[in-house]
């Protein structure tokens, strides 16, 4: 069983966001190599998907196409925020450049990190199919009945469960720059727990309103293919003999 190199690298991004929220429980040492391990991880994923980038001057943009380039950005403009603002308040990886940044700069750094953490999770949802396709196919086995019903029952829940850990965690105070730091847990499987479904809420936001583009936009056309094919009255009374 091969997984494809794309995959393998998203799963890696995927654990490494996670494990780098929790900053309180890793220790600021770890935090900051595994911060160096995701920009090399991000690095890789967009050498595996260069050829979007110079997609990006070919073609038409509809709605749907700018809002990607506009989350691709926000994702982007953040993660570099979060890569400039950990270099000076960093203790082990940058230690060297003597640089002491204080409460300001680690308010940016949460600030930003935490927009990261939500922004990776909608571009996750907005993209599932490409992710989740190789998926299916390593680990294809058959689905019992009711397959759908229970995974979608579940997933609702588990995105309930990630919108009461949102507001439990006051994730609204760094979004929002009013903190530089987190709501501490003693638990640690706990606070994955926590984090994780916040993540799953809002990559399941994501792939959910990708789902309804598609079907919005699916009607629109055979609406407009119905409405060009449907005969007017002029051409009815030009050519009678049509409808004989």
């Amino acid at each position: 069983m091969n997984m494809p190199a794309t995959v393998l690298t998203d799963l890696v991004l995927l654990l490494l966001f996670l494990l780098l929220m929790a900053a309180p429980h890793t220790g600021g040492a770890v935090h900051e190599w595994l911060g160096v391990l995701l920009t090399f991880a991000l690095l890789l994923h967009a050498w595996f998907n260069r050829v979007w980038y110079k997609s990006l001057l070919k073609g038409r943009y509809n709605v749907t196409r700018a809002a990607r380039l506009a989350l691709n950005a926000l994702l982007l403009l953040m993660l570099l925020g979060t890569l400039a603002s950990a270099v000076p308040i960093s203790r082990t990886v940058f230690a060297f450049l003597g640089l002491e940044g204080g409460l300001s700069a680690r308010t940016v750094h949460v600030f930003c990190a935490h927009w990261c953490f939500l922004l990776a999770a909608v571009h996750l949802g907005v993209y599932g199919k490409r992710f989740c396709a190789p998926l299916a196919r390593l680990f294809s086995a058959p689905r019992p009945l009711g397959y759908r019903l229970t995974s979608s029952g579940l997933s609702v829940a588990l995105a309930l469960y990630g919108l009461h850990a949102f507001f439990q965690r006051e994730l609204t105070f760094p979004l929002t720059m009013q903190s530089s730091f987190m709501l501490w847990s003693e638990n640690a499987a706990l606070f994955l727990l926590d984090y994780g479904a916040v993540f799953f809420l809002f990559a399941w936001t994501g792939f959910r309103l990708t789902t309804m583009s598609r079907t919005w936009r699916s009607h629109a056309s055979l609406f407009l293919r119905a409405g060009e094919k449907r005969p007017s009255p002029s051409d009815q009374t030009t050519h009678p003999e049509k409808r004989a």
